[in-house]
């Protein structure tokens, strides 16, 4: 059985819920199964269906949709019912009280195969995670690992991944991404770039423009749909403008991460790169010489790498007239800035993200009391301090102000963790941060999600409105009130509430791709029992902890 075969009733056993949707047709409440039914599952229990025609009922929205030529955000509406045909969203009625009785009554209420009352719930376009390094069938993860971060991200109604490039490969990543696209496994829609020097290790193969040109075709040959370059030859402005000049001919477009380079962020927009992520690239428009590093400085050494950079937009942020004029810039270009946000939070408070209540249940074992590795890329905490902590907290506060210019000057702002382990957690905390960095909630909800599909090229992803492909999350409370609601598990209300009872509050209800339908919360309840059996086989004797993926 297919994971997302379209029958008009769903098998999931021992679950009270997943029994009464044999009962094709009836209204069914979107309710948590009781709380002796919410232990964990085994991973593969919970399919995806498929439905002629399914009506979500009494939802209130909020689109994702805007102004054209503008960051302004719709506000919500509701309730309204939903009908979802063929994959796509067949109609929106009206379902106030007025509306109703002026179409004559309940009775004229769509009805469907399955009609799913969601009173209460909000229902908004399914998230982008626009940074992303999944993991294979082998490595730390364990052989099973992209099926539990694929239901991390569908648990947290995350309908889409780009993958930055993996230790995964892209042989193995491009079969997940066909049998996603036919709904054969649970998984989001991937998009994958082939990273740049990974796999190949070998930086003379990309070391000329001419060179780069070649890399790129072969990039298009093994099945890239983008392309990312990093720390490489890449970086030189002459081959940076190559790749991306011939990625654009063959339909890839190009995302950078620009570390300290000769390449900025102002020389990579000008080149056509479609998106800038992280930070490097934005600060150096200020500096009139050098970053003032010490003599010992060593870009390799990645303590000395994000320990200084930790101080590197107090330092640009001194001539802020020239940061304005790039922003200016990127929004003339149309250039995505992709922030990753949570991905550098543990510089401010190291404390706190090693303490994450989540990591008892839904973190894998191996990424649990870690300790730093020097030969591991983002484990070079050995000697943090207070003084460094103080640097990234000042450093968070302005890259927040010129993150919240950007996104007012009109600039096309995306969400994506680029947390590798945890990622469709960790997206919900990047929607936390943005809104730290003050943008309003309806407009991190358009960033993350139709600013991403703009990003992408998708234009049939449009949001919440008719004619748009169906993917949608259902959370379970008003993420505009408090995003923690999304949290999967009720995390939310860690610290408010027993663990019995939050469990069956907030989280994403149901998560909807291409109309296939999720029960989101099984799906992460059977992440918990891979991580118990992950725990169980650790614990053995001899066990293969797997390398890491690069990052």
């Amino acid at each position: 059985m297919s994971s997302g075969e379209k029958i008009p009733a769903r098998a999931v056993a021992a679950a009270a819920m997943s029994m009464a949707l044999t009962l094709g047709g009836a209204v069914l409440p979107a309710q948590r199964a009781p709380a002796l039914e919410q232990a964990p599952i085994s991973m593969g229990t919970t399919k995806g269906i498929g439905y002629g025609r399914l009506v979500l009922r009494n939802a209130t929205i909020i689109s994702g949709r805007g102004s054209p030529g503008t960051n302004r955000a719709m506000p919500p509406e509701g309730p309204v019912d939903i009908v979802i045909e063929g994959g796509r969203i067949a109609d929106i009625l009206l379902a106030d009280p007025v509306n109703v009785a002026s179409a004559g009554g309940e009775s004229f209420r769509p009805t469907g195969d399955r009609v799913i009352d969601v009173k209460g719930m909000y229902v908004i376009p399914g998230l982008v995670e626009m940074h992303a390094h999944l993991p294979g069938d082998r490595g730390e993860l364990g052989s099973r690992g992209h099926e539990y971060a694929f239901r991390l991200y569908l648990g947290h109604g995350v309908t889409a991944v780009r993958d930055a490039g993996s230790g995964a490969g892209m042989k193995f990543l491009a079969e997940q991404r066909r049998l996603s696209s036919l709904n054969q496994v649970v998984a989001p829609r991937l998009v994958l770039c082939q990273r740049w020097p990974l796999p190949l290790r070998s930086w003379k193969d990309g070391n000329t423009a001419a060179k780069a040109r070649t890399m790129v075709r072969m990039f298009k040959e093994i099945g890239a749909d983008c392309i990312k370059i990093s720390k490489s030859p890449g970086q030189y402005p002459d081959v940076l403008e190559a790749a991306v000049d011939e990625g654009k001919k063959l339909g890839l477009h190009t995302m950078v991460d620009l570390k300290v380079s000769e390449t900025d962020a102002r020389v990579a927009s000008n080149a056509g790169v479609r998106s800038i992520e992280h930070f490097y690239g934005f600060p150096e428009a200020g500096l009139t010489g050098t970053q003032s590093f010490p003599p010992d400085y060593n870009y390799w050494d990645e303590s000395d790498r994000f320990r200084w950079a930790g101080k590197l937009w107090k330092e640009g942020d001194q001539h802020p007239e020239k940061i304005v004029e790039l922003l200016d810039l990127l929004v003339k270009n149309g250039t995505n800035w992709n922030p990753t946000l949570a991905a550098y939070e543990d510089n401010r408070d190291l404390f706190r993200g090693r303490t994450l209540p989540f990591r008892e249940t839904l973190f894998h074992p191996s990424q649990v009391d870690k300790l730093p590795d020097s030969t591991q890329h983002g484990s070079y905490h050995r000697d943090w301090k207070l003084s460094d902590e103080l640097n990234w907290r000042e450093f968070y506060q302005i890259w927040f102000k010129y993150l919240k210019l950007f996104h007012d000057k009109g600039g096309l702002l995306t969400a994506g963790s680029d947390v590798a382990d945890a990622g469709g957690i960790f997206m919900i905390r990047e929607l936390e941060l943005l809104q730290e960095a003050g943008l309003h909630p309806l407009d991190i909800i358009k960033a993350a999600t139709t600013n991403a599909y703009q990003t992408l090229g998708w234009t049939d992803h449009c949001g919440v409105r008719v004619g748009c492909i169906a993917d949608l999350a259902v959370v379970n409370g008003n993420p505009l009130d408090n995003f923690k609601v999304m949290y999967g598990r009720g995390y939310g209300y860690y610290g408010i509430l027993s663990k019995a009872e939050r469990e069956r509050r907030g989280g994403v209800a149901w998560t909807i791709k291409d109309g296939i339908v999720f029960d989101a919360q099984a799906l992460l309840r059977e992440a918990e029992w891979y991580v118990q059996q992950e725990r169980t086989r650790l614990s053995r004797p001899g066990a293969d902890t797997g390398n890491r993926h690069d990052q």
